[in-house]
């Protein structure tokens, strides 16, 4: 039930007001304001450097202190963590058809494993890449996880997007065949199991081979006008008894998802990057920005401001008159 007249908070009388600012008590005469000040210093204008120093920049804060006076390393930490929420984008996203360009980084937080979702979108015609904003959640990279990411972008850009560039996660195949995009495979992440296995330094036997193998792979990723030739001598250097079976597993599911990997020759209209480079060194900034971080919500939030500080990312394509006819 409510109140039709107030009482005093100390005695639970009748209150008189004094003047058009203050109350009293009739019982035992305390009075008290009726707009009560705020205590304690004024608050600070966000120090939007600290964003462009620490995130961008990767200044430490330790390093900040030494050139201002009276100021510790956690009240740089608090500014900054005041400061991040009110970060926005400044340059709008670009027009026309887009590509996007997804990739996944993992941390781990009390023994539990959190991913942490990153896009990016590009124009058709070429151009530096825009950041969205991150997704994190708990477990290990899904696909279902993939779709919640995709599911958020705003339909203004999901509407617009034409193809996926992506590394061999069998999530992102499915999501982009769903919806009819084209995709591309990642060639460094092909190459560098096969970088991996080549022996070299171990003096394997049968190390002639892996590397002839290796060589093929490198001419079927690049040939414009060769792909049925190189294809057939893969296959045949893989089915031999002297191929190891690892990279019998790698190549065979390179040959039945070689159009996956050959998509930026196939669609050269899209201008499609072959590799995922940018979001790999993007993930490799969030890690240094973000590897003293104790908690998932400081990691949200600092991942956030900093791809929203950066905007974007050179994102480049290779023309196919570059390549030699092979």
């Amino acid at each position: 039930m409510n109140k039709l007249h107030e009482k005093s908070p100390c005695c639970q009388a009748k209150i008189y007001k004094i003047g058009g600012k203050r109350k009293k008590c009739s019982e035992c005469g305390k009075t008290w304001t009726k707009w009560k000040k705020k205590r304690g210093r004024k608050a600070r204008r966000p120090d939007k450097k600290l964003i462009s120093d620490i995130l961008v920049s990767g200044e430490r804060a330790s390093h900040i202190v030494k050139h201002k006076n009276n100021v510790s390393q956690q009240t740089i930490s608090y500014r900054l963590k005041k400061v991040m929420p009110h970060c926005r984008r400044v340059i709008p996203y670009p027009a026309g058809w887009l590509i996007a360009v997804a990739d996944a980084i993992w941390f781990s937080f009390k023994g539990e494993r959190w991913t942490l979702y990153v896009i990016t979108v590009r124009s058709t015609v070429g151009g530096k890449a825009h950041y969205l904003d991150p997704l994190l959640l708990p477990g290990r990279e899904t696909g279902t996880d993939w779709k919640k990411m995709f599911s958020s972008l705003p339909p203004e850009i999901m509407n617009r997007i034409l193809a996926l560039v992506s590394d061999g996660f069998r999530g992102l195949h499915e999501i982009a065949k769903e919806r009819k995009w084209v995709q591309q495979l990642c060639h460094f992440h092909l190459l560098q199991q096969l970088q991996i296995q080549l022996g070299s330094w171990k003096k394997l036997p049968d190390q002639p081979i892996r590397k002839e193998i290796y060589q093929v792979v490198c001419r079927l990723l690049k040939t414009i006008n060769h792909e049925s030739k190189y294809s057939l001598e893969l296959y045949e250097l893989i089915s031999g008894p002297k191929c190891p079976r690892r990279y019998y597993m790698i190549c065979n599911e390179m040959l039945r998802r070689l159009k996956n990997f050959r998509a930026y020759i196939n669609h050269s209209k899209l201008r499609l990057p072959h590799t995922t480079g940018c979001l790999e060194s993007t993930n490799n900034i969030i890690r240094d920005r973000c590897k003293y971080l104790r908690t998932t919500e400081s990691l949200k939030l600092r991942a956030t401001a900093l791809l929203r500080a950066r905007q974007t990312v050179a994102c480049n394509y290779i023309k196919l008159t570059n390549f030699t006819q092979n």
